[in-house]
């Protein structure tokens, strides 16, 4: 074994102690000629210095930690005063790290810091780095910037806030800000404290018109470059093309969950949001109740008046289901002449001998009431009393656990209701109307 005290053959080493985040594998792809060790508290990082030299010390700073400016103190004895250390402090730590620099660093930076920044505060040039014009380059997106980007990208099926969320997240990492504030329409998102005077402020344009802006809080230690300044530009063209993508992507979204004639969520989006309730319902012990049901002797209406009468039917029933059932209760069109309604009640805990809710059983009154009387214009001599339902009532946990287990049991139900001659609505395992 070649000992390490050969100068000749020992590379140099950085030391990253207490690691804010991933900063040791950044400084590691960032300086390929040093060794990088890391050290996960203070006092192990200060037995480290004690062996051998090294050339710079990364410190993340710990708001939890007692007496840090003592540590630091210690760190910076044991480094020596050839070595360069450089506290690191996530955005809201910034304040501390201000207040204990004094305590023997050299320096500090927001994580995560770009290569630059890492470069001047530890006086080190980047293996194999080209020089570039500085107002230019502060306006060009790092490697951390463009994972953030690939992140927000992520976002845009989840609607316009978490996106605007991340994007703001993005914006105060890369100008070393602790106040971001974007405002779009109803929404506002920000970090840091949201009443904080701006010193810059960047409309967002979509379409040629303005749909709202991005303000940025002041610099605690310099003004904003011309680079940093164009920067805040290109973010503002950014965020108004991933708020029209993201608005698409939700329009698409829509379209695949959404019935068409009926403007009902579809049966797609009925299963997707079923089994999400009843993971929920085993956890937080409320019930669920599934109504399937169909408009009897539909096809005879098809027939006699055309697949727009049909149509019309089947628009103004959905109507009514929604009008009579509980804000939270599922209404969607499952296929053709056929709906499911999904009832829970989370206002309570399912207890021990609970059983079918009945405010159920008086939605199904009302709703049955209101199509009775309803006339349905395009149905001429049919139009008032001849729209009747046949249905079938299953429960959660009694009938079955799974989605689709818990429709197919209502499904038995209503053909029971059928054959018992339609216009009625059965409970599953019941041979008498609910």
């Amino acid at each position: 074994m070649i000992p390490r005290d050969l100068g000749l053959l020992a590379r140099e080493r950085l030391l990253v102690v207490h690691d804010p985040a991933d900063l040791a594998r950044m400084v590691r792809n960032r300086y390929p000629q040093f060794d990088v060790i890391s050290s996960d508290s203070y006092m192990s990082g200060i037995a480290a210095l004690a062996g051998e030299p090294v050339r710079g010390v990364l410190v993340g700073v710990d708001p939890a930690a007692r007496k840090l400016d003592q540590a630091i103190a210690g760190l910076r004895k044991a480094a020596g005063n050839s070595s360069r250390l450089v506290l690191c402090c996530l955005p809201s730590g910034e304040p501390l790290a201000r207040q204990v620099v004094s305590a023997g660093a050299d320096d500090y930076l927001i994580y995560p810091p770009l290569g630059r920044e890492l470069d001047c505060a530890l006086a080190l040039p980047a293996a194999g780095e080209l020089a570039v014009d500085s107002a230019a380059g502060e306006a060009l997106p790092s490697w951390e910037e463009l994972v953030s980007l690939a992140d927000a990208l992520s976002e845009l099926g989840g609607g316009r806030r978490p996106l605007l969320e991340r994007l703001c997240r993005m914006i105060a990492q890369s100008m070393r800000v602790t106040s971001v504030r974007i405002l779009v329409k109803d929404d506002t998102v920000y970090v840091g404290d949201p009443k904080t005077e701006p010193a810059l402020a960047e409309p967002i344009v979509s379409q040629g018109r303005p749909v709202g802006k991005i303000l940025v809080g002041p610099r605690q230690r310099a003004p904003f470059s011309v680079g940093e300044v164009e920067k805040i530009r290109h973010y503002g063209r950014l965020i108004a093309h991933l708020l029209e993508a993201a608005d698409r992507q939700q329009q698409w979204q829509n379209l695949a969950m959404i019935d068409e004639v009926s403007g009902l969520p579809n049966r797609r989006y009925l299963l997707k949001a079923l089994e999400e309730l009843l993971r929920r319902a085993n956890t937080e012990r409320f019930r669920v109740t599934v109504l399937f049901f169909d408009l009897d002797g539909f096809k005879h209406f098809n027939d006699t008046y055309g697949h727009s009468a049909g149509d019309a039917v089947v628009r103004e029933t959905a109507q009514l289901l929604r009008k009579h059932c509980r804000k939270d209760d599922i209404v969607a069109r499952y296929a053709g002449d056929e709906f499911v309604v999904v009832f829970w009640d989370a206002e309570e805990p399912r207890v021990s001998g609970s059983k079918h809710p009945t405010d159920v059983l008086m939605v199904l009154r009302r709703f049955r009431k209101a199509l009775e009387s309803h006339e349905f214009g395009k149905l001429g001599p049919e139009a008032i009393g001849h729209i009747t339902i046949s249905g079938g009532l299953a429960s959660y946990p009694w009938d079955a656990n799974t989605a689709e287990e818990l429709i197919e049991k209502a499904d038995r139900a209503m053909l029971e209701a059928k054959r018992a001659g339609k216009n009625r609505i059965y409970l599953v395992g019941s041979q008498e109307e609910a």
